[in-house]
């Protein structure tokens, strides 16, 4: 019945049945039996469900708020417990943004095993934050920074990871059939990709010669995946604006061609973001400094690729 409590706590936090099973590792459906069995044994109604969202009942919200204190104390004694032994093993996990976790973190934990076999990872790939109390070790987390940037207070450790231009750029059709924007207010009368969840959302930064533009761009196709967004600029769907690493190769290749250059744009930063412990688990605070140290690495690696596929030394492209 504990497994079937926690796992409430995660639905309401969630505000999702779906993502909550995936969070806690089981298919919807066993999350949903799991839910009317908690129900059933409780004999009180916990949650109210509608097409769109999980809420609590009056009953729910009192469960939640009593035990998901509880909680976080247990996951405090585990951890206390495992630092007692300085081994390198156990379950580490990740919540991440999915181009991080497809292009940096699954090279990352790939490496990682073969070093350390006694460690298992649990991976949550999302857009969206994650209550890091409760639910993982490390987050992974997008963002759109330009001077003046106020991150959004937490009581996290922030490490950045990388930094680099955001570019808008769009397909050589799309440019053809709609012209191509000169001043950024130009790009209100475009069609605009974006996803809020993610760097830039709709409000895109340009700065020339210290006199910064902010623009609001129109929702023309809104997705929570960069990948998505890039294949739709390059299907002519519109204007995106995203970090080169994502599509350097695109832009080398000719399928993506860079708007608005004279202007600085906002950096796309990728940092990430861990609770504050006296004693952090031996395996958590090995994994964190693998991290850290293999990112940039990684990072480098591929953009020397996209140099090398654009006949380029790789400073001309940095």
């Amino acid at each position: 019945m504990l497994d079937k409590v926690v796992f409430f706590l995660h639905v309401i936090r969630a505000g999702s049945l779906s993502i909550a099973a995936k969070q806690y590792g089981i298919s919807p459906s066993a999350g949903s039996r799991w839910l009317n069995e908690l129900e059933e044994n409780m004999g009180v109604s916990l949650v109210k469900r509608t097409t769109r969202k999980i809420s609590p009942t009056q009953a729910g919200q009192r469960l939640f708020d009593r035990f998901n204190q509880i909680h976080g104390q247990i996951n405090e004694v585990f951890d206390e417990v495992q630092n007692l032994s300085h081994e390198d093993r156990g379950t580490i996990r990740i919540a991440s943004t999915p181009l991080f976790a497809k292009h940096y973190l699954a090279t990352i934990i790939g490496e990682y095993v073969q070093i350390h076999p006694d460690i298992n990872f649990l991976v949550i790939e999302t857009a969206f934050d994650v209550d890091h109390t409760h639910e993982v070790d490390f987050a992974v987390r997008a963002n759109a920074t330009y001077r003046g940037f106020q991150d959004k207070d937490s009581l996290l450790v922030k490490r950045a990871l990388l930094q680099e231009p955001l570019i808008a750029c769009c397909s050589p059709d799309y440019i053809k059939q709609f012209g191509e924007p000169i001043y950024p207010l130009e790009l209100k009368q475009h069609l605009c990709l974006y996803a809020t969840t993610l760097v830039g959302g709709n409000k895109w930064i340009f700065e020339l010669n210290g006199e910064y533009s902010s623009v609001d761009i129109p929702q023309t196709v809104e997705a929570d995946d960069s990948e998505i967004l890039r294949n739709i600029a390059i299907a002519g769907g519109g204007i995106a604006y995203l970090p080169y690493c994502l599509i350097g190769k695109e832009i080398a290749a000719g399928k993506l061609v860079p708007i608005l250059t004279n202007y600085a744009t906002s950096q796309f930063e990728l940092s990430l973001y861990f609770k504050p412990r006296r004693h952090m688990p031996t395996r958590c605070a090995n994994f964190k400094e693998y991290l850290v140290k293999r990112t940039p690495e990684i990072d480098l690696e591929r953009k020397k690729g996209i140099a090398h596929a654009n006949g380029k030394p790789f400073t001309q492209l940095a």
